[in-house]
């Protein structure tokens, strides 16, 4: 992880508390999971079921930056993952389809699974 000490433990302690609301595991994606330098942020994302897209109300996954409830959450939580970790945060919730026909190839963009912190992992194990 590009990030460094202490910061990869804190962005785990974020990505926990993200997964706790969305109930999916988030990713850690883009050049900050590999590349120690040159990054400008770290990018997070909750990759989402289709039909939980759909009852979020997202509308159109290529034009979520003009739905009003998309851009609130990501503000709010890249705000969040700003003052936790002291990184800058860019976080996004893509729907499931469109994540993996852009970004599916994991070779290209790389996908980190992060908040995978024992007290919290313990209840989703079985």
């Amino acid at each position: 992880m590009g990030v460094g000490f202490p910061q990869c433990l804190l962005l785990d302690e974020f990505g926990s508390q993200v997964w706790a609301f969305f109930g999916d595991v988030p990713y850690h994606v883009g050049s900050s999971v590999f590349k120690k330098r040159g990054w400008r942020d770290v990018d997070v994302r909750v990759i989402m079921d289709d039909e939980e897209w759909d009852k979020w109300e997202f509308g159109d996954p290529t034009q979520c930056h003009s739905n009003g409830k998309w851009v609130s959450i990501c503000r709010a939580y890249s705000e969040l993952g700003k003052q936790m970790t002291g990184l800058p945060i860019d976080f996004q919730v893509q729907k499931r389809s469109n994540a993996n026909s852009e970004y599916g190839d994991t070779k290209k963009c790389p996908r980190s699974a992060i908040g995978l912190i024992p007290i919290r992992y313990e209840k989703y194990k079985d």
